[in-house]
C-alpha cells in the first residue's frame, strides 16, 4: 500500500462515538503497517487515539509484529482459522472494549482507509454500511464480478432486502449488532454473508457507499478469495437458511422491490 499523508476526517455521522477498527490479516506483512497507520490518521479522534485491532490469523510471516509496531492491538490465532473466525474474534474484542461503531477492512490494501469517513457519514445504530465496489467493478476480474453478483442475489433474498456488494469487507457495524450476533455456522469468507442475513432478521438495515475497486497490480498479492469454492460455500449456506424458512418468498419479493432507482441489478 502506498504510504501517503492523509488528512484527519472532519465530518462523520458518529462524532464523539468510540470507533474501533478490526483488520483480519493473514500473510500481510508487506501492507499491514501502512494500513494501521492510515486508519489512525484519517479517523476522528475526539475520544482519543482510534484503536486498531489486527487479528493475525496464524501468519507464518511478520504480520503480527509489523502491526504491533504500527500501533495496533494484535490478537493472534494459534492456527489459520479463516477470515470469519478472525472477524468474529476482533469484533467481540472491540465491543468488549466499549466501541460504539466497528469498522472492518482487509489487510491487503484492497480497501482505502481514506474512504472510511464517507462510510461513517452514513453510519447509524440500526444499520450496516458497506463500501460498494460495484460502480468501479470493471476493474475486478470477470470471474470475481460474476461471483459477487451471484452472492448479492442470494444474500439479498435471505436477508429480505437488497444488498449491494455483499462480498465487500469494507464495512461499519453498530456495536449493538455485534452484541446480538451469537454463534455463526461459518468461519471463512461466508461469515460476512451470514452476518448480513442475521442482521436483516434482527431488524438492522444495510446500505452501500460507492468506493473504488482496487485489484491486480495495485495489490501486493493475489486475493485469498476463491470465486468458485467460496461462492459455492456462500450459496450452500444461504440455501440452508432459506430452506429452514420455507424458501422465504417474502424475502425475495422485498429484495427485488426494495432496490433504489438506478441501482445495478441484483443479478
Amino acid at each position: 500500500m502506498e504510504n501517503t499523508a492523509l488528512a484527519p476526517a472532519r465530518t462523520t455521522n458518529v462524532d464523539g462515538s468510540r470507533i474501533v477498527v478490526v483488520i483480519p490479516a493473514y500473510r500481510e506483512a508487506a501492507t499491514i503497517a501502512d494500513i494501521v497507520r492510515s486508519c489512525r490518521a484519517v479517523l476522528p479522534a475526539e475520544t482519543g487515539p482510534v484503536e486498531v485491532i489486527v487479528v493475525d490469523d496464524g501468519s507464518p510471516d511478520d504480520t503480527g509484529p509489523a502491526a504491533a509496531q504500527a500501533g495496533a492491538l494484535v490478537l493472534r490465532n494459534a492456527r489459520n482459522s479463516g477470515k470469519g473466525a478472525s472477524l468474529a474474534r476482533g469484533l467481540a474484542q472491540a465491543a468488549a472494549d466499549g466501541a460504539e461503531y466497528l469498522i472492518t477492512l482487509d489487510g491487503d490494501g484492497q480497501h482505502r482507509p481514506e474512504d472510511l469517513p464517507r462510510l461513517l457519514a452514513c453510519a447509524a445504530a440500526d444499520r450496516i454500511v458497506i463500501g460498494s465496489r460495484r460502480a468501479g467493478g470493471h476493474a475486478a476480474p470477470r470471474g470475481r464480478r460474476i461471483a459477487n453478483r451471484i452472492a448479492d442475489f442470494w444474500v439479498s433474498w435471505a436477508a429480505g432486502s437488497p444488498i449491494e456488494d455483499s462480498q465487500s469487507g469494507l464495512r461499519v457495524y453498530p456495536a449493538a449488532l455485534a452484541q446480538r450476533l451469537g454463534p455463526t455456522r461459518t468461519t471463512g469468507f461466508a461469515w460476512e454473508s451470514e452476518v448480513l442475513i442475521t442482521a436483516g432478521r434482527l431488524g438492522f438495515h444495510t446500505v452501500s457507499v460507492p468506493v473504488p475497486a482496487i485489484y491486480g497490480a495495485a495489490l501486493s498479492r493475489s486475493s485469498h478469495f476463491r470465486p468458485i469454492a467460496d461462492i459455492t460455500r456462500i450459496v450452500v449456506m444461504v440455501a440452508g437458511r432459506l430452506l429452514r424458512r420455507g424458501m422465504y418468498p417474502v424475502g425475495l419479493w422485498r429484495a427485488l422491490r426494495g432496490r433504489r432507482p438506478g441501482a445495478p441489478p441484483l443479478f
